[in-house]
């Protein structure tokens, strides 16, 4: 079954959000994450080619693939730049090498380790986020909130998501880019909080 067209719509919104969110880190020089956002910017794009344009099986798989190796890579990248702009930036360095080995190894093992390495740099995240970017405990549960958006979208709506089924698969899809919309949206604040 090919899937509806307006599915494009909510992959431009993504491709918008990783544009704005780009600019904000380069401004701020937050480089690391800025690679990753731009990767979810561009699997985004091909989702928009695929579901808008053409579709062919070439453009399915590298938008599947992309999809997933792209959450990893942006959910590891930004938890570098959180090192990197926080007080143990002389540990930022290892993380990066983590960061990695951890998308060398979802590569050579795919089934394995991707779901597994997606809540994994999700929750380092979500600590990171917390623990190294304010002082105020206020600031503290927000970031943690920001930084949980990804997550929750894609424990609750993503295709294997829990709610998936009962929301049909088109409100999910819309769902679920929308948590990814505003996930990345929240990066540009929850990143920017380290240079001020």
């Amino acid at each position: 079954m090919i899937p509806p067209a307006h599915y494009a719509l909510s992959e431009i919104l993504i491709v918008i959000a990783s544009l704005y969110t780009a600019r904000q880190l380069s401004t701020n020089k937050n480089y690391f994450a800025l690679i990753g956002i731009l990767l979810l910017g561009l699997t985004a794009a091909i989702g928009a080619v695929r579901f808008g344009i053409i579709n062919s099986e070439l453009i399915v798989q590298i938008n599947k693939i992309l999809a997933l190796y792209a959450g990893i890579s942006a959910l590891s990248l930004v938890s570098t730049q959180l090192v990197f702009n926080s007080y143990l930036k002389n540990f930022g360095k290892y993380i990066f090498l983590i960061a990695l080995v951890s998308i060398l190894c979802a590569l050579l093992f795919p089934k394995l380790l991707l779901l597994n390495l997606i809540y994994l740099w999700s929750i380092v995240s979500i600590i990171l986020s917390i623990f190294l970017c304010e002082k105020i405990i206020a600031k503290k549960i927000l970031n943690g909130i920001l930084m949980s958006i990804l997550i929750f979208g894609f424990l609750f709506l993503s295709k294997r998501g829990l709610f998936a089924e009962s929301l049909g698969a088109d409100l999910s899809f819309h769902l679920y880019h929308i948590f990814i919309a505003a996930w990345i949206l929240s990066m540009g604040y929850v990143l920017n909080l380290r240079n001020n």
